[in-house]
């Protein structure tokens, strides 16, 4: 079955209308901006005896190498340009996209895909395209397989993805991969929980997701929703694709990796990793204030006590936040058996930002007892 008539089978379950009636009416929302040229059936690979072809669509008269965004279908021939995928990429490229429509085999889609790959970055003046902006989109059921594959650490020529209503297994999200995850209000519950929950293990980790929400949209709203709340959500994709994939966007995200990666340790608590990692950016950037502190917190999460409360104490007047320096301070020298320290961390907060609950924090029981940290907790 393909693509476009799957989507309209769903759209019927959901809506009541009869599947004769409401085919009639589906429609892809979001029509072309300006006029496209495509270039069908060029090779980019063999398996065996089939040889791998794609369809390239570009805005029309374009003369420069532009962002690229391969619509990831498991689809062989003309199933890979049915109504569904051809509509897409004829929208993206009337926006100033690159959009691939490849072969891609069900069940080897990931050694087809790594050739497709090593064609554009090849090849990539020849076929229009920018190397170094190359976004993936998948749907549905295809994200399954695209999104394990474009998360690889070893698929850096792959700058962005966007991945519509499904979700996949993956483990360990790349942090210089850009990802936006568009889910449908209107989908099944099972689908949405598992959208949510895989964006919730990507922001742990601390990767570059952006979470976009179609309240009113159901699974292939793309041809379900002919409205203008889908077609935002189609506009917003493909500029996000154009915006993502800017060299100045890209440097940003590729220099921001190492921190970025500590900061999601220390989330997943994997404070050992984190205290390893912060303390070789702090070697490099010592008069970094912010980083000592997350450095600190790193080293109070891998209970090293002592060495936590030592680089708090290195942060005296550096301009911090007295809560955000004061009280993970005094739960490191608590806990390094220096009562009085903690003591003299917790004055130094404002008696409007410390928080009551500190007074029942089980790290501060020893302290209960204590007049002067009775008098930090008067009654309001």
């Amino acid at each position: 079955m393909t693509r476009h008539l799957l989507l309209i089978s769903l759209a019927c379950a959901a809506s009541g209308v009869a599947p004769s009636l409401h085919a009639q009416q589906a429609r892809f929302a979001l029509a072309p901006a300006s006029e496209v040229s495509v270039t069908k059936d060029v090779q980019y690979g063999r398996a065996d005896t089939l040889v791998l072809r794609m369809d390239v669509y570009r805005p029309a008269g374009a003369a420069s190498t532009l962002p690229t965004l391969i619509f990831f279908n498991r689809a062989l021939g003309p199933s890979r340009s049915g109504e569904f995928y051809s509509a897409w990429a004829r929208a993206a490229a009337s926006r100033g996209l690159v959009a691939i429509l490849p072969d891609l085999r069900g069940g080897n889609e990931a050694a087809d895909f790594q050739q497709l790959i090593t064609h554009l970055t090849t090849n990539a003046a020849a076929a229009g395209v920018d190397r170094d902006a190359i976004a993936v989109y998948a749907g549905s059921g295809n994200v399954y397989a695209a999104f394990p594959i474009v998360e690889d650490p070893k698929m850096t020529a792959v700058k962005a993805a966007v991945m519509y209503y499904g979700s996949a297994r993956v483990t360990q999200y790349r942090l210089d991969l850009p990802v936006l995850l568009v889910r449908a209000g209107l989908d099944r519950p099972d689908v949405n929980r598992d959208i949510v929950a895989m964006a919730s293990a990507a922001v742990t980790q601390n990767a570059p997701l952006t979470l976009l929400n179609h309240a009113s949209g159901y699974h292939g709203f793309e041809m379900a929703n002919n409205d203008d709340a889908t077609r935002d959500v189609m506009e917003q994709t493909i500029a996000w694709v154009k915006r993502v994939t800017a060299r100045t966007y890209l440097s940003a995200v590729q220099a921001g990796v190492v921190e970025a990666t500590a900061a999601g340790q220390v989330l997943s608590g994997n404070f050992g990793q984190a205290a390893a990692t912060y303390a070789t950016l702090v070697a490099s950037r010592p008069d970094d204030a912010r980083l000592r502190l997350s450095y600190g917190e790193a080293l109070l999460g891998a209970q090293q006590f002592a060495t936590a409360c030592a680089e708090f104490e290195k942060l005296k007047g550096k301009g911090l936040g007295p809560r955000d320096l004061g009280l993970p301070a005094a739960r490191a020298c608590m806990q390094k058996g220096d009562p009085d320290a903690a003591i003299a961390w917790l004055k130094t907060i404002p008696t409007r930002f410390l928080p009551p609950s500190v007074q029942t924090e089980a790290v501060f029981a020893p302290l209960k007892e204590r007049e002067d940290f009775k008098a930090l907790f008067p009654s309001r």
